[in-house]
């Protein structure tokens, strides 16, 4: 999507990445800036850096057992991600609230309020 400018062609397309936690966003946005900034990023069909793009028109999902996500958060902005419960999936603890206000906790209000609720809003436009 990013190597082929789908994000400058199609500029309102919003892309939501579910299902594959979120812990290695920052890694992977940093990685791409890196090799856009090089020749072969002149290569692609973009006009802005990857980061760029996905700060526009991304957001992805944390499961609320990704105890390190809120470092993240923090490194590539609250206004990216949602919570994801993934029930009714087997693969995940039990108590879903307590894992999430471990996860909020070090993040400001703001933040939080963004991750449990006002992203997932404006994205899907569910008003207030």
């Amino acid at each position: 999507l990013f190597h082929y400018g789908l994000f400058d062609r199609f500029p309102t397309v919003k892309m939501v990445v579910l299902e594959s936690q979120a812990g290695w966003i920052g890694y992977l946005l940093d990685r791409m800036d890196a090799v856009y900034r090089v020749p072969l990023g002149k290569t692609t069909a973009m006009k802005e850096s990857p980061s760029t793009y996905f700060h526009r028109q991304c957001w992805i999902s944390a499961d609320p057992d990704e105890k390190t996500v809120s470092s993240v958060i923090n490194v590539v902005g609250s206004e990216r991600f949602f919570w994801a419960s993934d029930f009714p999936h087997p693969d995940h603890i039990g108590h879903y609230m307590e894992a999430l206000g471990e996860m909020m906790a070090p993040l400001p209000e703001a933040a939080r309020r963004n991750v449990l609720w006002e992203n997932v809003s404006r994205v899907y436009q569910l008003g207030e």
